[in-house]
């Protein structure tokens, strides 16, 4: 066992002084895929509540928005009450109903809770007399303080064999997170209901546990007309943050959450990268502006889809580029997390003089290509991965881990008066 240990720590330390790992002439794309699924749902509702999920509010100190699924049409409640280690809490437990929503034969249920106590937790149940799901807990954001959060790139394929290790060994590592940023292409085919019961089945009680910021990839989005439509999915099992363009084409993926003082910003790339008019890029773009100028806050994470610098040449995102980086730039961005690639890239010494830190990931099984890029401290690929980040007064700490749990690479960033965020490289030895 230790020689297989050291042969790993060998292996690992190679690639980090490497800075930068070069596919090999040849190599084809791995894309690890699931079964294929028999026709008709693998997933049908029932009275019993599923696909529940604790959404990230505008402020998740005081707010918890919950959305869950059932095959009935009937009223569906939440009760809640503060956490107690005795049973007999859920006699005191608040009865509140729900907003009911038909999606083709299923019913979404959603509701946000409003008027909690910060740094609190609190216990709770969704669904009616014809049933109830187990009771779960969450924390309530604290007014201030130190901050940690986990980052997932792209699920898409293989999510339930292959993506629920690594969200599942995240939230292991990071149960007191108190946020989950998936950057898109959660599912492969957006309307699909079997990859979006998959995805659901593969996070379990986490979905249930810790708020979701979940903002939209391509493969959120079909083209049967030839135009962008987002899933029919998203709006009805998401309930986001309503502080975003007005657009209806935006909403529920462009929105912004102040989580402990930090500034989370999500961005709708695929509708940058395939508007359909000029006036819905600058609607986003402004509004982008108007979210940054007023931030109140220390420290600005920004996630999205499509990359500002990819992890292959040819595969430049121009509108993101030409739209969003000179706001990234003027107000001093701190990190954007990121999807699309399928592999993983981050950078900032070389993006001189801005100091905005940039992440690629993937946390599923498909994969591309990669090579070296002027932009990245360093590109690697074909590893699932997930991502650790702790914020506490003027220090960001962002640690990488395979799926497996090893540390595999790491930065920090510390906040300095009047000058750029100072880099410093954390990567283990």
């Amino acid at each position: 066992m230790e020689k297989k240990a050291l042969d790993r720590r060998n292996f690992l330390g190679s690639i980090m002084k490497a800075g930068a790992l070069l596919p090999l002439a040849g190599t084809p794309v791995l894309s690890v895929v699931a079964s294929p699924l028999v026709s008709g749902s693998s997933y049908p509702a029932s009275v019993m509540p599923d696909r529940m999920i604790l959404n990230i509010t505008k402020d998740p100190s005081t707010m918890a928005a919950i959305t869950w699924r059932t095959n009935a049409a009937a009223p569906g409640f939440v009760e809640y009450a503060k956490a107690d280690a005795r049973p007999d809490f859920a006699t005191k437990a608040v009865r509140v109903p729900a907003t009911t929503t038909p999606l083709q034969q299923d019913y979404y249920h959603r509701l946000t809770l409003t008027g909690l106590q910060p740094d609190t937790l609190y216990t709770y149940r969704a669904g009616n007399e014809d049933g109830w799901s187990e009771w779960l807990q969450f924390r309530t954001a604290a007014a201030t303080g130190k901050l940690s959060f986990i980052y997932l790139g792209d699920a898409q394929v293989g999510i339930r064999p292959f993506w629920s290790r690594v969200i599942r060994k995240a939230y292991a590592q990071l149960p007191d997170a108190q946020l989950i940023i998936h950057a898109g292409d959660l599912v492969n085919r957006a309307n699909n209901d079997d990859e979006w019961g998959q995805w659901f089945e593969a996070g379990g009680y986490i979905h249930g546990s810790v708020p979701s910021l979940v903002t939209p990839g391509n493969h959120e989005y079909t083209h049967e007309d030839g135009q962008p439509h987002l899933s029919v999915h998203w709006k009805q099992q998401f309930t986001l943050p309503e502080n975003g363009t007005g657009l209806d084409a935006l909403e529920g993926s462009v929105f912004y959450a102040d989580v402990q003082g930090v500034r989370f910003i999500s961005l709708n790339t695929m509708m940058m990268e395939e508007a359909t008019s000029e006036a819905q890029l600058q609607a986003q773009q402004q509004w982008l502006e108007r979210t940054l100028s007023s931030n109140p806050y220390a420290w600005t994470v920004v996630t999205m889809h499509h990359p500002v610098f990819s992890t292959k040449k040819g595969r430049v995102n121009e509108k993101v580029q030409a739209w969003f980086k000179p706001l990234f730039d003027k107000y001093k961005v701190d990190i954007v997390l990121q999807g699309h690639d399928h592999a993983y890239g981050r950078g900032m010494q070389r993006i001189a003089p801005y100091g905005t830190a940039y992440v690629v990931s993937v946390s599923g099984s498909k994969m591309y290509e990669y090579e070296k890029m002027e932009w990245a401290d360093i590109v690697t690929g074909h590893l699932q991965m997930y991502h650790l980040v702790t914020i506490d007064q003027h220090r960001l700490d962002f640690k990488s881990y395979l799926a497996t749990g090893e540390l595999f690479d790491g930065f920090i960033l510390e906040k300095r008066a009047g000058k750029r965020n100072k880099f410093k490289e954390n990567r283990p030895s």
